[in-house]
């Protein structure tokens, strides 16, 4: 199985989301941080991905580089030394790298200076996308030593520097090195790394692929050959290390290896010699799938990839500590420190960067630069060097590195499109590493890489026939990286600023368009220098950016945006402008208003930052406050912004938008021209405004002529009333050619507007549409309001009454939006506003119309339904057409409709009146026959009817509210305000729309604001009222108090939402929630505003605001005793308002009413505590919020006032400090973890409460706080805590690091006489139990099997009984009187555990409560005296009504995971006993799958994993999608992360140490497979029964039905009791018992014949071979030399074999027998007599019976005949054998017949074995080794859904639906194919892979990023 590290590496390639990668490459890093020796094991598992072909794998890679090295020691040989030598360690050779193979002439290097770029250009391999190459092909199929050979003779070549004819030179480079063709197929991998050979001792997993690996120098063999022989095959160091293993192993002779070969057994008559098949924890290959036809199953005798000559060394350690062979990437040298340790991954990397595919050039790349960012300074030093010579070393590599970047970045040509750009990755990463290298180059180093990449730019003195522009880019990215790491060396390096300046103004002249905006983002970071340094180049550097935006060749031009940074940048200096007007005074068209015109096109730019861009430089310009600047700035620039506004849908740009309009109004005012251009441009601006809105699929597009084109243009003619000119000739006539073109150009450049200027609803949405008319209408209202000068501009009034009066709704609606922010803008408001008032109000107080005209298809609808009503009348009803009603043809609100027009009224009668009228006129024949269609077309109609009348009311509502907000931002209220108020708050209470309803509730806040300073307050009391009233009437947020107040001793968080079930419709109920959830969005909105609006003096202006508040809470939590709970029903809803009141207004409140919030405080506190669940639930939200807000006083008492309560006597105190914790971690989220450490200890105490709700919310809580607390050390001191709470947090670290590691326990010394020397780790053991005990924790003791749990848990138990009873003689104290503890076990060990009690602790009285009724009878009178009552499941479960009343000091549960299934009455039952410690014993917590945990977990604390259901979804269903190799790659990541997030929840409360651990004098334990062939007569039953019973199995398969199950679990016992013996199976019932049994009889055989059953023949030999049964002639010993215990599944097996096997064919063999015939008081008897009587030589056993605790020491040969499904039994039946002392190697035989169910059942363990050592392994002993510290294990889960990923259960269901099937891990699972059903399978787009997302390379290429990384 893969180890964690592999795992966390594997993450690299299948974290599906950027975060999981990145976090994976952080732990990475700290990996390395913690295990510095380990570097080079990390690079080798990281380097071959970035081969990869994946961007996002390469790129996470990297990052893991990054984070390895930077996280390495740097190599500084010679540190602050003299120019000396080291004489001891003085390299005498001539090689420059030390420990490095001399250099040959293909590896000489490069230089600078020397570096011909005219011959690389020239001659050099052109690098494009892939290969296309012959000898490309050839080489990629070569092994990875041969493809690095080549790389590096060849690369002298492929540059060009050895001349023409490249080809030729590279075929005699393959033809010196004696390159054959290879598999082609290894091509398909790329760019991966040849997979590693893996070590010996690798185990790998039939659905686990082996990951790439580091280049190996070991040769491609089988890891048979390479250790065959006596080590042949084995390195120096590895000779070295297995000698000092065994050295150590001689001393400890522990569990070493030891290869058995069972091919070479004795024969035998019956069972031919079967080699030891492959174990089942091994592979020797990757598993392919079976063709359909050919599916392998269970009852099939088909075999797949058994490999019978592997043995399996269980229990071993040998290989494992011997290193493999070191990787390419590690020398000698670098080894011991001589060299730096970077060397050989360079030389690796550097190759790749000429490699034919892209991919692996760029990992390369990134590698490099990863590399040289942190350790370029010592790259290519030495140890045994003066610094002389390393400097002249480093500078050596670093000069030929640079040469080799610089001449990628000629060759390369390789360009990826993205979106709307075009991205050269390679280029860029490149220009990324030669900056990291610069860094740490001298100044003349630099100036020669400028001097190289400025001829790459210029290209004039390079023997070109035509500039080559990938060239130009090439130089010009190197360059951009140059200045940006260099900038210091601009300043004092003349020549290369100017050098820089002129290649830069080459590129921005350069005809291609990438060029360019490479140029322009080189000069923008350095603009200041620029400026500042060469002036005299402004000029002509400002005509050249210009001249970039006039050449525009299409809409996607990369440079746009790039270009116009660098312009509004350089317009920021004065310089520039001073620039820019000498050109202007030169030439007239280098002037601002005639250069700033050019940008107008890119307005409407089809990418969204170049739009963005625009109005940045344009913003710039208008803040320029200079003559200069002036003139461009005009109506058409303001008309063109604001069409932006119109058809802008980037919310970022719209805002944006909208300032730049603002400003460029202020400059229009200040130049006197804003008149002008109102009354130019002003009447189209306000019809566009005013435009209407459609509906869903029936558009309204806006005006063509009322949109300008950035040339001043229309894009399209006037309409025909206009058209008339004074001369009479007709305009359209005069522009009829022109206007079609420019239709033409606007359909293809406006295409990033189409939709939302033909105004598609169904592809834009109506919010969309209706926030453009917002701010059209915030842009006109300031453009008014600057216009008019207090007066109505241009009859601004006039006009709008007639759109107020428009058919169109929206119109109206966008009237009322104009109208309220001219309001709001102008100061004063216009004199002529008395009759627009008066208007207004009419408007609210009369009826509006009954239809609109752009509702108009809701109304077609209904008439269109009423019709098939009446059709349905005609032809099913049989009515005469001149008995039904005519239906008017135009319905009102159409053009020409008259008074007659259709209308609801009409539809309403129709389906009503009508209807019944016709309906009774039917025949009875016709009554019947169309009754239900009828019916069904009268609801359509009702339905349409329906929703007419919705969105006419949603449409007046807009309306009124948008009249109401004009009247209100006029200032003249109505004395009657009733109407008004009522229109703003229907629009609160119900408007869906947020942008619609903020604007109400800013109304309805500035309304109270206007009665806060008026002489009489009028109604705002009343309104501050309702809406408070509002806001509480979401019961979600604010529960109802006469509901729940009879809810006293429940925590409401987990109950409240119990009352779903009283609704009779759900869709009532979530009618009526959405509405409240609207409702209580508007109120807070309103109750922010008034907050805002008001500030310090809220509570002044709106004084009910605080009475709702203050009134409550005092009156019924004031000092005084609190009122009695039937007192308080009056105003128990009060005080529930007033804190979520309070809760609502919290994060807004003004700093001044701070003080306010805090004597608000002791009362919510007191409500904390309150009886009343309901009280305590809003106290706990509010306080939460509250403490979000203030945290330093809130904080404070919640430590202080709060968490004391914590361990109260009074259920209810302790409910309400359990309920506010867990709020508190939910409202502040990650601001929590300061305070984390103080809320873990009072959760801990509750997670052992008597009370089920605080239990489960304190797991729940828990759950969530633990996961943080690695994360809290980093944090600094919470500000304003006292001295001595800081000291507490000390205290609680120390607790928490003990919880955390159990080896930081404090030592625990047992106070009592325990009879038993502990070894080390039981001690430690016993401190883990101690932890637990005294903070009243709960776990699991799940050591190995045989190491003692029993002696650890009567340790503690003793202890405790102890320690309680000294606890009570001193206080008398009732928690400290004395209780009995309860051990249940399985009935074979009760008397086992009473032999322990007696053996080790004598001082305990101990009742056994086993045997029969009438015997327990006698014994229920004692239950209560002794110290410790041993009972099994059975009679637990039996009598649990006598069990549970009686309180128990421990409940210990031995093998606990006999609770496994948590719906099974034995679970359920001791679930209900109560105790004040709990603890689980077993070796094996995780049997088969998971789900197992969750039922252990729910007796030990409910809650902590959450509910089943919310198990089953967040790890099991996903763990088990993951199993089969089907699985698409999201669900094998999400089932990797699942089991990985399930173990670190768990592992505090789990200790897990395994024997080979802790037992080094624990001889090895050796499982083989013992193979056999079936029998003539097993093949013959087994080919008949498959037969028969496929198909109806295959189709059973997928059954839920019982029938169906029963019928697959009988088929698979008939195959299992079939491989043991026919008899077992062929009985007087089988069909062909008779035709056998003659056939039999005439062979004289019989059905009992060991030479029809082989495995018992292979029993009797493998019986024979150790010893047991062999002729008593030849053996004079009484005793044989072993001793066994057999195993069988079946009692009746059991029987065969000591009847057939033992008797007949070995009858001096002594055996005992062990089975559920045994009564359970007499089992331990039989183990004593065998354990102490050396002359037993067999103990036959059942699984079930013997493979439980028992100590069998006394054999040291385990065979196992049956296997069982699960392989945890198995194991813990041969542990009976391998445990505290045994002396003897145990042997492990399991037989197997060849080909059947039983390989199947070996294949089957593996997986479960897998998902049970992940989530429970040694890594239990402590969270020292993991990395929890990340934030990868607090996000990646369950964060979808909020109760699983809180870990809070969701609220009872209220369905109805059966728990029972809510889900099984095994019901999910297809009994035939194995595969998950329907979630598990895979989806036909699983394969297509993620679209890309350009952000990638945005991120990856970002400058200022990159910057960052190397700390400038």
């Amino acid at each position: 199985m893969a180890s964690r590290l592999d795992r966390l590496v594997k993450l690299l390639e299948t974290g599906s989301t950027q975060l999981i990668r990145n976090t994976a490459a952080q732990q990475l890093g700290d990996v390395q941080k913690a295990h510095s020796d380990e570097l080079f094991n990390l690079l080798a598992r990281i380097v071959p991905y970035l081969r990869h072909r994946s961007w996002d794998v390469r790129t996470a890679a990297a990052k893991a580089l990054g984070c390895i090295v930077e996280n390495t020691n740097p190599f500084e040989p010679n540190g602050d030394d003299e120019d000396t030598v080291k004489n001891e360690t003085k390299d005498d050779g001539n090689s420059a790298h030390h420990g490095s193979p001399q250099q040959s002439p293909d590896e000489q290097l490069l230089q600078l200076d020397t570096l011909d770029i005219s011959a690389v250009i020239a001659n050099g391999i052109k690098l494009v996308a892939s290969g296309s190459r012959e000898e490309d092909d050839l080489i990629a199929s070569q092994d990875p030593t041969t493809q690095l050979e080549f790389k590096r003779r060849s690369a002298f070549s492929r540059l060009g520097l050895r001349g023409p004819h490249v080809p030729e030179q590279i075929s005699g480079i393959i033809k010196d090195m004696n390159i054959k063709p290879g598999s082609v197929e290894l091509r398909k991998s790329l760019p991966s790394m040849p997979k590693h050979i893996a070590p010996e001792d690798t185990i790998l997993e039939e659905d686990e692929l082996q990951s790439p690996a580091a280049f190996s120098a070991t040769s491609p063999l089988s890891h048979h050959a390479q250790l065959g022989g006596d080590q042949a095959g084995l390195s120096k160091r590895q000779l070295n290390q297995l000698k000092r293993k065994q050295k150590l192993d001689a001393k400890s002779n522990a569990s070493k290896v030891r290869v058995v070969d069972l091919a070479s057994r004795r024969s035998s008559v019956n069972a031919p010699s079967i080699p030891a098949s492959e174990p089942f924890g091994m592979k020797s290959g990757v598993k392919s799938e079976p063709d359909e036809d050919e599916k392998d199953d269970m009852f099939s005798l088909k075999r797949s990839n058994v490999d019978e000559s592997a043995t399996i060394v269980a229990d071993y350690k040998g290989l494992k500590n011997i290193a493999p062979e070191k990787s390419m990437i590690e020398t000698a040298s670098e080894e011991i420190g001589l060299e730096w340790p970077f060397e050989r991954l360079c030389e690796v990397m550097v190759p790749d960067l000429l490699d034919p595919a892209w991919e692996i050039r760029h990992g390369a790349a990134m590698g490099l630069r990863e590399v040289v960012r942190v350790h370029g300074a010592g790259a290519g030093r030495a140890s045994g060097k003066t610094k002389h010579e390393n400097d002249d070393l480093n500078s050596a590599w670093a000069d030929d590195l640079a040469c080799r970047l610089c001449c990628v970045l000629i060759l390369d040509r390789f360009g990826d499109y993205i979106s709307d750009n075009v991205v050269a990755p390679i280029r860029e990463t490149i220009g990324q590493t030669l900056g990291a290298l610069m860094v740490h180059l001298t100044p003349l180093k630099v100036r020669s890489i400028y001097a190289v990449l400025y001829r790459m730019v210029m290209q004039t003195d390079v023997d070109v026939p035509n500039r080559i522009w990938e060239i130009c880019h090439g130089g010009m990215t190197g360059l951009r990286y140059l200045v940006a790491v260099r900038s210091d060396l601009l300043d004092r390096e003349s020549k290369l600023m100017d050098g820089v300046v002129e290649a830069v103004m080459k590129g921005l002249a350069d005809y291609d368009d990438d060029v360019r905006a490479v140029s322009a983002a080189t000069l923008t970071p350095i603009a200041k220098q620029f400026v500042d340094l060469r002036p005299h180049a402004l000029p002509n550097l400002v005509h050249i950016v210009w001249g970039c935006l006039s050449d525009l060749r299409d809409d996607l031009s990369a440079s746009t945006g790039f270009v116009m940074d660098l312009l509004a940048k350089l317009c920021s200096f004065p310089e520039v402008l001073d620039a820019m007007q000498q050109n202007a005074k030169e030439d007239e068209e280098q002037s601002f208003a005639q250069l700033v015109p050019r940008l107008y096109p890119f307005l409407r730019h089809t990418i969204t930052t170049v739009r963005l861009a625009v109005l940045r430089a344009l913003q710039t310009f208008l803040q320029i406050k200079s003559d200069v600047t002036s003139g461009w700035a005009s109506g058409r620039t303001l008309r063109l912004v604001y069409q932006n506004l119109l058809v802008e849908r980037n919310d970022l740009n719209l805002k944006m938008s909208l300032d730049v309009f603002k400003t460029l109004v202020n400059s229009l005012a200040s130049s006197g021209i804003l008149n002008d251009a109102l009354a130019q441009h002003g009447e189209d601006m306000l019809a566009l405004a005013l435009h209407p809105i459609g509906t869903s699929r029936n558009p309204l597009p806006m005006d063509l002529y009322r949109l300008m084109r950035p040339s001043g243009q229309l894009y399209g003619p006037p309409p025909p009333s206009d058209l008339q000119k004074t001369n009479g000739e007709p305009l359209m006539k005069k522009r009829k050619r022109s206007d079609r073109k420019d239709e033409e150009t606007a359909s293809a450049s406006h295409n990033v507007d189409g939709h939302m200027i033909s105004g598609e609803v169904d592809l834009v949405s109506s919010e969309t549409l209706i926030r453009s008319r917002i701010y059209a209408a915030k842009a006109l209202g300031d453009l008014l309001s600057r216009s008019s000068a207090g007066q109505d501009p241009y009859g601004l009034f006039k006009g709008l009454t007639e759109d107020l009066n428009s058919p169109y709704s929206s119109t109206q609606m966008s009237a009322g939006f104009l109208l309220e922010e001219y309001a709001r803008a102008s100061s004063p408001i216009p004199d002529t506003t008395s009759d627009m008032i008066q208007y207004l109000s009419d408007i609210l107080e009369t009826d509006r119309p009954e239809n609109y005209a752009d509702i108009l298809p809701y109304l077609k609808i209904v008439r269109s339904q009423c019709q098939n009503l009446l059709n349905a009348f005609r032809d099913n009803g049989h009515v005469q057409p001149a008995k039904l009603p005519a239906l008017a043809v135009v319905v009102q609100g159409d053009v020409g409709a008259g008074p007659n027009a259709f209308s609801i009224a009409n539809a309403e009668s129709l389906v009503s009146t009508d209807f019944d009228r016709l309906k009774k006129s039917l025949t009875p024949a016709n009554r019947i026959t169309s009754t239900k269609l009828l019916g069904d077309a009268q609801t359509a109609a009702k339905e349409a009817i329906e929703e007419a009348k919705d969105v006419k009311a949603e449409r007046d509502m807009r309306i009124k509210a948008a009249v109401a907000g004009a009247i209100v931002a006029i200032g003249e209220i109505p004395r009657k305000p009733s109407v008004l108020i009522k229109s703003i708050m229907d629009s609160i209470k119900m408007e869906q729309n947020v942008d619609l309803q903020r604007r109400s509730a800013y109304s309805i806040a500035f309304l109270l604001g206007h009665y806060a300073t008026a002489q009489k307050r009028g109604p705002a009391d009343k309104i501050t009222s309702n809406l408070t009233s509002f806001y509480c009437m979401d019961t979600s947020e604010t529960p109802e108090y006469e509901i729940n107040s009879s809810k006293l001793d429940v925590i409401l968080s987990l109950h409240k939402e119990e009352d779903r079930k009283d609704y009779a419709s759900t869709e009532l109920y979530e009618k009526e929630a959405r509405a409240a959830r609207i409702t209580r969005r508007g109120t807070k909105e309103a109750l922010d505003q008034l907050s805002n609006i008001f500030g310090a003096n809220l509570f002044t202006k709106a004084p009910v605001l605080k009475s709702k508040i203050a009134d409550p809470l005092h009156r019924v939590l004031s000092d005084a005793d609190s009122m009695d709970i039937d007192e308080q029903k009056n105003v128990g809803q009060d005080v529930v308002d007033a804190l979520s009141i309070l809760r609502a207004l919290t994060p807004s409140l003004d700093e001044q009413l701070k003080l306010f919030l805090v004597s608000m405080m002791p009362l919510i506190v007191k409500a904390l505590r309150h009886q009343s669940s309901v009280f305590r639930y809003a106290a706990a939200k509010c306080f939460a919020t509250i403490c979000s807000t203030l945290r330093i006083e809130g904080m404070t008492m919640l430590v202080e006032q709060v968490l004391p309560y914590a361990s109260s006597d009074i259920l209810h105190f302790r409910q309400g400090v359990i309920e506010v914790v867990y709020h508190l971690i939910h409202v502040m989220e990650d601001n929590i973890l300061p305070y984390v450490i103080f809320l873990l200890v009072p959760v801990l105490g509750r997670m052992s409460d008597s009370d089920n709700d605080i239990r489960l919310i304190a797991t729940t809580t828990f759950a969530t706080l633990v996961k943080l607390v690695p994360l809290e050390a980093g944090i600094p001191d919470p500000p304003g805590f006292s001295e001595n709470l800081l000291k507490g947090r000390d205290r609680e670290r120390k607790f928490i690091a003990q919880m955390l590691d159990f080896k930081k326990v404090e030592p625990f010394e047992v106070p009592v006489a325990i009879k038993a020397e502990l070894r080390s780790y039981q001690q430690e053991g016993v401190n883990w139990l101690a932890f637990l005990n005294r903070y009243h924790l709960h776990g699991i003791l799940c050591d190995d099997m045989g190491l003692g749990k029993t002696l650890q848990t009567l340790c503690i138990v003793a202890s405790d009984h102890h320690i309680r009873a000294e606890e009570y003689a001193k206080t008398q104290a009732s928690d400290a009187r004395r209780l009995p503890s309860l051990i249940v076990c399985p009935p074979t060990l009760s008397g086992h555990w009473q032999q322990e009690i007696l053996q080790f602790a004598p001082f305990l009285s101990c009742l056994a409560y086993v045997g029969s009724s009438q015997d327990r009878a006698q014994l229920r009178s004692r239950l209560g005296k002794t110290d410790i009552v041993v009972t099994s499941y059975d009679i637990c479960r039996n009598e649990i009504d006598l069990f549970a009343p009686m309180d128990w000091n421990y409940c210990v549960l031995d093998e606990g995971h006999l609770i496994k299934n948590p719906k099974a009455k034995t679970s359920m039952a001791v679930k209900r006993i109560k105790s004040v410690h709990r603890l689980i014993l077993s070796g094996t917590p995780i049997q088969n799958n998971v789900l197992e945990l969750w039922s252990l977990f729910d007796f030990l604390m409910p809650g902590f994993l959450g509910t089943e259901k919310v198990f089953l979804d967040r790890f099991a269903k996903p763990i088990a999608a993951s199993r089969y190799a089907k699985s698409s790659s999201k669900e094998q990541e999400a089932g990797a992360l699942a089991i990985e997030a399930l173990h670190k929840q768990v592992l505090p409360f789990l200790l897990r140490r395994l024997k080979e651990e802790v037992l080094a004098d624990l001889p090895p334990k050796i499982i083989q497979n013992y193979y056999c062939d079936l029998s003539d007569l097993q093949k013959q039953l087994f080919d008949d029964f498959a037969r028969k019973e496929r198909k109806t199995i295959a189709a059973e398969a997928g059954s839920e039905s019982k029938e169906a199950k029963q019928h697959i679990f009988q088929a698979l016992q008939y195959m299992r009791k079939l491989c043991n013996s026919p008899s077992l199976v062929v009985k007087e019932t089988h069909p062909q018992y008779s035709s056998i049994q003659g056939a039999l009889a005439k062979r004289n055989t019989s059905l009992k014949d060991v030479a029809n059953a082989p495995k018992l023949s292979a029993l009797r030999d493998l019986l024979v071979d150790c010893g047991i049964g062999s002729d008593s002639s030849t053996n004079t010993s009484f005793v044989s030399p072993h001793r066994a215990l057999i195993f069988c599944q079946m009692k009746e097996m059991l029987d065969i074999v000591a009847n057939t096997v033992l008797r007949e064919l070995l009858p001096s063999v002594q055996y005992l027998r062990l089975d559920g015939s045994v009564e359970a008081n007499k089992r331990q008897s039989i183990v004593n007599q065998f354990n102490t009587d050396p002359s037993y030589d067999c103990l036959l056993l059942t699984t079930s019976v013997g493979g439980l605790g028992l100590n069998l020491t006394g054999a040291d040969t385990v065979i196992f005949v049956e296997h069982d499904w699960n392989p945890q039994k198995d194991m813990q039946a041969m542990d009976r054998a391998h445990r505290i002392g045994q002396k003897k190697v145990v042997n492990v035989y399991r037989l197997v017949t060849r080909g059947t169910l039983e390989e199947k059942i070996l294949n089957l363990q593996r997986f479960k074995i897998d998902v049970a050592s992940t989530v429970v392994n040694q890594q239990n002993a402590g969270l020292a080794t993991m990395e929890t510290d990340q934030i990868l294990d607090l996000f990646n889960i369950s964060t979808s859904d909020p109760s699983s990923a809180a870990g809070l259960p969701p609220p009872p269901s209220s369905n109805g639906v059966d728990k029972e099937k809510q889900g099984r891990e095994e019901e999910m699972v297809d009994a035939t194919t194995g595969q998950v059903k329907e979630k598990g399978k895979k989806g036909w787009l699983d394969d297509l892979g993620e679209l890309w997302d350009e952000k990638g390379y945005e991120e990856e290429f970002d400058l200022g990023g990159f910057l960052k990384t190397m700390k400038m």
